[in-house]
């Protein structure tokens, strides 16, 4: 059962990309592509608390051009749930209080020491630093062959006061 939704995931995040009718900017590699699609389907499976339900879902993205530019084409007039999506990309030193999903790239923690502690808010982070879901980070992407696998820190989710699917629980290769 793990394989057919782990399949149909993946479909809906690459048919994401395909249907928002708009060419991903040349920045944007097909493993930028790949990480938004994953980006876009990991806020599908996360329940923010309740004064946050109401607002739009913001993306943010740090030190990762590829992966905002593949993200803003794959989440084109998109919704999730009644939620309207939009994308943000910032600079380690920007606030991040106001971003439901904060992507940081492994780049941007090596280069500006930036912690994987989530800001005063509850916000879903992501990057694919490496130990970054033990380091404080919620989602821990990385590369195995030629896929995208992820680790989850649901402990460090529930304390931002946020609630992971357990669909997107059984697709982890590790939870914590």
């Amino acid at each position: 059962m793990r394989r057919p939704f782990a399949l149909l995931l993946l479909g809906a995040a690459v048919s994401s990309l395909n249907t928002a009718g708009h060419a991903v900017q040349p920045a944007a590699s097909r493993e930028d592509e790949l990480k938004a699609a994953y980006l876009f389907n990991f806020a599908k499976f996360v329940e923010w608390p309740q004064g946050r339900q109401a607002s739009a879902l913001v993306f943010c993205v740090v030190d990762a051009g590829g992966v905002t530019s593949a993200l803003a084409a794959a989440i084109s007039n998109k919704r999730i749930g009644a939620r309207t999506l939009g994308v943000r990309s910032l600079s380690p030193t920007d606030p991040r209080d106001d971003c439901d999903l904060l992507y940081v790239s492994a780049a941007a923690i090596r280069q500006d020491g930036l912690a994987a502690n989530p800001p005063d808010a509850p916000t879903l982070t992501v990057s694919d630093a490496a130990d970054f879901a033990k380091q404080g980070g919620m989602i821990e992407m990385f590369s195995e062959g030629n896929r995208i696998r992820f680790n989850i820190n649901t402990g460090n989710a529930h304390r931002a006061g946020l609630r992971i699917s357990s669909n997107l629980l059984r697709l982890a290769t590790k939870v914590e």
